[in-house]
């Protein structure tokens, strides 16, 4: 009976590989599409399961990766876009508020290497950090945070910028390093 079964699994396999093989390429572009969304949908509910992350928190694309011991709590009404990563080392945690609108290709670290070392001995030293980013934060594509970093309330980070310290409530910042450009003007902000 096991032989029949597997069998018939082997052939079935066999049928869904040459349906898919020989199909239409529109077919197939929306069958790996599907399948695509189907795994990021998976990988994200196991996000979900390890962090502090509230129901209505949205991960914007594919490719986004939480990882590490640490901590990861994110809050309500916010997101983070595609291909982003944030790391939480053991001991540390990133924080994102409430109303948070993260880009795609953003990088968040807790930890990195100390820069005054030989990097080509085998154990490298490295400095800790949490991030804490707080309500309201709108950060641009490809900018990456390093660890240790604070950003306040209602603040702008530009896209393709290196945030390597705080940046104050209301404030504007930008480049690399990120610098300040200006702080919001009317800004109606409540805690």
């Amino acid at each position: 009976m096991i032989n029949i079964v597997r069998y018939f699994k082997s052939v079935i396999r066999k049928k869904i590989y040459e349906s898919i093989i020989y199909a239409d390429e529109n077919i197939q572009v929306e069958i790996f599409s599907r399948l695509q969304d189907t795994y990021m949908k998976h990988k994200y509910m196991k996000f979900r399961k390890k962090y502090h992350i509230h129901e209505n928190f949205r991960f914007n694309g594919n490719n986004i990766l939480f990882y590490g011991d640490g901590n990861i709590e994110c809050g309500e009404n916010s997101y983070i876009g595609e291909l982003s990563t944030v790391l939480s080392d053991e001991n540390c945690k990133v924080v994102i508020g409430n109303n948070c609108s993260i880009s795609h290709n953003v990088r968040i670290y807790t930890s990195s290497n100390v820069t005054d070392q030989i990097f080509s001995d085998k154990k490298r030293e490295k400095h800790f950090g949490d991030v804490i980013i707080e309500n309201g934060v709108w950060i641009g594509a490809n900018v990456f945070i390093t660890p240790g970093v604070k950003i306040g309330s209602n603040s702008i980070v530009g896209a393709n910028s290196v945030v390597t310290k705080d940046i104050d409530r209301n404030a504007v910042f930008g480049g690399v390093p990120a610098k300040l450009i200006r702080f919001k003007k009317n800004s109606n902000e409540s805690e």
